[in-house]
C-alpha cells in the first residue's frame, strides 16, 4: 500500500493594502487578506488520474479521501501528473498558485526517477540533457492544441543505475521523459515524481513516504 502525507497550511497574507488605494480595492485586499488558503503535497499512486471531476473513476480527490484525508476547502492540483506515473503532486485551494509555478519565467524544476527497460548508454544521457526532437500536444481546460515538434531543453541528468536515472525539468510538455526516451528507442518502465519546486517526500522506509 502507498501511503500519504497531507500537509495543510493556512496562510494569511500580512500585507495591508496602502491608504492611496479606491474603497474597492481595499476591500477586495482586505478579503485575500483575511483568507486562508489550503496547501496540500500527497504521493499519488499509479492509476489515479490528476482531475477533480468526480464522474472519472480514481479521481485525484477520491484518492486523497481514501487515504483519509477530506479537504475543508476545493482544492486542485497544481499541474498534473499521468495516470501511469506516480510521485509527489500539491494540491492547493489558492487558485493563484498554478500561474505563479507553471507559466513562463516562473516555471519551477520538477525532479523525477526515471527506470527503463533496458540500460541506457553514456551517449544517450549525453543527448537527453542536451535536448530531443519531440511532438507534443498541450492540452488545457478539455481543449487540445496544435502539436508542437520541437527540441526539449537542456536539463540536468544523474545516472542511479544501468537503467535508472534522475532527471530535472524546467519545462512540462505532455508526457514528455516517456517522449524523450521513446526517441531513443527505450521504454518506461517506471516514473516517480520525488520533488517540485523544492518540495519533497522521501521514503523513509518501505512502503511508507514523509515530509
Amino acid at each position: 500500500n502507498t501511503n500519504t502525507n497531507t500537509n495543510t497550511n493556512t496562510n494569511i497574507n500580512q500585507n495591508k493594502p496602502t491608504s492611496d488605494h479606491s474603497n474597492s480595492k481595499q476591500r477586495r485586499d482586505n478579503n485575500l487578506h483575511t483568507q486562508s488558503f489550503e496547501y496540500i503535497k500527497f504521493w499519488k499512486p499509479l492509476g489515479v488520474t490528476c482531475t477533480t471531476d468526480p464522474n472519472i473513476p480514481n479521481n485525484i480527490i477520491h484518492a486523497i479521501q481514501q487515504y483519509g484525508y477530506n479537504p475543508p476547502h476545493r482544492v486542485y492540483p497544481v499541474g498534473r501528473l499521468d495516470k501511469e506515473t506516480s510521485g509527489l503532486i500539491l494540491l492547493t485551494s489558492d487558485g493563484r498558485l498554478p500561474n505563479a509555478v507553471l507559466r513562463g519565467q516562473h516555471k519551477q524544476p520538477k525532479v523525477y526517477q526515471v527506470t527503463l527497460d533496458r540500460p541506457i548508454h553514456d551517449t544517450h544521457l549525453q543527448q537527453l540533457r542536451n535536448g530531443i526532437i519531440i511532438t507534443t500536444v498541450a492540452q488545457r481546460d478539455g481543449n487540445r492544441a496544435q502539436p508542437l515538434t520541437a527540441p526539449t531543453k537542456p536539463c540536468q541528468i544523474t545516472r542511479i543505475h544501468k537503467r535508472k536515472f534522475q532527471i530535472t525539468l524546467m519545462e512540462g510538455r505532455n508526457r514528455q521523459i516517456r517522449k524523450m526516451v521513446g526517441a531513443l528507442n527505450y521504454t518506461v518502465q517506471e516514473l516517480k515524481r520525488i520533488a517540485f519546486m523544492g518540495i519533497l517526500l522521501e521514503t523513509t522506509r518501505d512502503n511508507e513516504r514523509t515530509s
